[in-house]
């Protein structure tokens, strides 16, 4: 909870890599993805209760999305690869996302 992590993955093809961070209520949250360029990433972020927080569903492999939690809590951050071939990505949370989206 709280400060930025990185992590390097791998997405199958027509696959969907799912997440679970704790986000904390009322402060600024981020989450992005820079894929490989292979396919299309779609970036999705649901709240305990299942529903949709924030989407970034354009027809690119780099994506970003914010929101500021109501509550402190897990939420369910998902990637899905929308192509037929593997795309390597990264992830960032919780942290200026714009300096690898450029």
């Amino acid at each position: 909870m709280g400060g930025a992590k990185v992590a390097y993955e791998k997405v199958l093809a027509l696959s969907t890599d799912t997440y679970a961070v704790r986000f904390t209520g009322g402060s600024r949250a981020y989450v992005a993805i820079n894929g490989d360029g292979d396919t299309d990433l779609d970036l999705f972020v649901y709240d305990e209760n299942d529903n949709l927080i924030a989407k970034d569903d354009d027809h690119l492999d780099r994506c970003v999305v914010e929101w500021y939690p109501k509550w402190t809590g897990p939420f369910v951050i998902k990637v899905k690869n929308l192509g037929r071939v593997y795309n390597n990505y990264r992830i960032v949370t919780n942290d200026d996302c714009n300096h690898f989206l450029t």
